[in-house]
């Protein structure tokens, strides 16, 4: 008869996992190397997760709670939508925030994105947010999802400029995003 997994152990092996990534790039890492890092062959990884990709996943999941729970209110003004995007997409000077970041940027950089569901679902998430807001304020749908997905794309953009080079001040960059989706809107007699 098979073990019970033990609960505790696969959110232990995920922060162990996002430090080790603080000072480790995406493509060094295998499950086998992520066993020594635990001190532990690579069993409990596969049993936990299945495999790299998806303890990967894991661990951007677990860093990026807070962006994936940012709400707008497509009633909102363009100062809430700015503050969705800050959400989503800015809080960089926040180690765990800056480190999903650099594993998305790096996993899309080396790795297809197409294949991982959790990021395309997340992104898909963002540009339907963006486009119930476009359409409340009298965008056409199908210029909404088309100025959503702009918008989403150039946020992270943004994001992963930071990144490259830590000059940008995201959030004013993204504020200025919201801005210029804003003045396409009905908005713009505001």
């Amino acid at each position: 008869m098979p073990r019970k997994p033990d609960p505790t152990l696969k959110p232990a092996i995920v922060e162990k996992v996002a430090a080790h990534l603080r000072t480790t790039p995406v493509e060094a890492v295998s499950v086998r190397g992520l066993g020594r890092v635990l001190g532990t062959s690579a069993y409990p990884i596969v049993y936990h997760f299945g495999s790299r990709e998806a303890l990967l996943d894991a661990v951007v999941e677990h860093l990026a709670q807070k962006s994936a729970s940012a709400e707008l209110d497509p009633d909102a003004d363009v100062d809430a939508l700015a503050g969705y995007l800050v959400a989503c997409y800015g809080g960089l000077d926040e180690t765990d925030r800056a480190l999903a970041a650099r594993l998305t940027f790096e996993l899309g950089s080396v790795e297809s994105l197409g294949d991982r569901t959790m990021h395309r679902a997340m992104h898909q998430r963002q540009v339907e947010v963006v486009a119930a807001w476009c359409k409340h304020h009298g965008v056409e749908p199908a210029q909404a999802e088309q100025s959503a997905n702009d918008a989403v794309l150039a946020a992270r953009g943004v994001q992963w400029g930071w990144l490259l080079d830590h000059e940008e001040r995201v959030e004013d960059a993204l504020r200025r995003i919201a801005e210029r989706l804003a003045a396409r809107t009905a908005l713009v007699e505001r």
